[in-house]
């Protein structure tokens, strides 16, 4: 990251630096800005599902970026006041139970019809698939990651019911695919075809907490890289997020996260 050579750990800069981003950082985690990725997306997802269905060769769309835009102010607004004050909307914090997921899959589901603009009844089914992918999405934030800051390194606090979590994960993925190409969605269809080696992975492979972190970062990501193909204005919101909350985890941790390495090796 470009920061932490104008800005190395250690110097007098980063330290006078380091005691604002702590307070900052604290408030980002009492809002869980985080969680506006996922919230996005699935916004952007209705708009986009919309936009190919009125037509399938669209791309690189920038016409409608002012009420795309306004919509994602409208989605956080809704979820700094109301979903998180509440604990509404908290993915990341603690295993979710099955009325929880319920609650999750219904707020999902509010998002996709209000990025949409609210569908007919005859289109409501290709909101199907977007909701698999989510809830293959979710499914992966059943397994708990900590983050140990003196030693800087990830790890899994259970892994309990890994096998039919993940399945069940995989399983999803798969029938979204399914179903996204029998509709004719080329943007859901093949992002989630790209994502399903992920819960795979974790699922075959011996426990680590590597594999989760991939299983949760890089579907999310694939998603909303597909989208941006349509809506290319999703790129300005999802980047200032990102580089945002890097820049605070620096200043405030000395880690770069999010990131796409799931070590922190990984970004040198």
């Amino acid at each position: 990251m470009l920061i932490e050579k104008i800005f190395p750990q250690k110097s007098n800069s980063y330290i006078s630096l380091n005691n604002i981003f702590v307070k900052i950082g604290l408030k980002i985690d009492e809002i869980g800005l985080i969680q506006l990725f996922s919230l996005w997306t699935l916004t952007v997802s209705g708009l986009v599902l919309k936009m190919g269905l009125n037509d399938r060769y669209v791309y690189w769309e920038w016409n409608n970026w002012m009420i795309g835009l306004a919509k994602l102010l409208f989605v956080t607004l809704v979820f700094v006041f109301f979903l998180n004050p509440k604990k509404i909307w908290n993915i990341d914090s603690k295993k979710l139970s099955v009325n929880a997921i319920g609650i999750h899959m219904g707020i999902a589901l509010l998002c996709l019809l209000f990025g949409y603009s609210w569908p007919s009844l005859n289109h409501l089914i290709y909101l199907l698939p977007y909701l698999l992918a989510f809830y293959s999405g979710l499914l992966i934030f059943q397994f708990q990651i900590k983050l140990n800051i003196e030693k800087k390194t990830w790890h899994s606090t259970n892994w309990d019911n890994k096998g039919f979590i993940l399945f069940s994960s995989l399983l999803s993925m798969f029938t979204s695919v399914i179903i996204g190409i029998y509709l004719d969605d080329p943007i859901l269809s093949t992002s989630a075809i790209v994502s399903i080696p992920f819960p795979l992975i974790a699922l075959i492979w011996p426990n680590h907490v590597r594999h989760l972190q991939r299983a949760r970062f890089y579907p999310l990501f694939i998603f909303a890289m597909f989208l941006c193909v349509r809506v290319p204005w999703f790129l300005i919101p999802l980047i200032t997020l990102f580089i945002f909350l890097r820049m605070v985890n620096y200043f405030r941790f000395g880690i770069t996260h999010p990131s796409f390495g799931v070590d922190f090796t990984d970004e040198k």
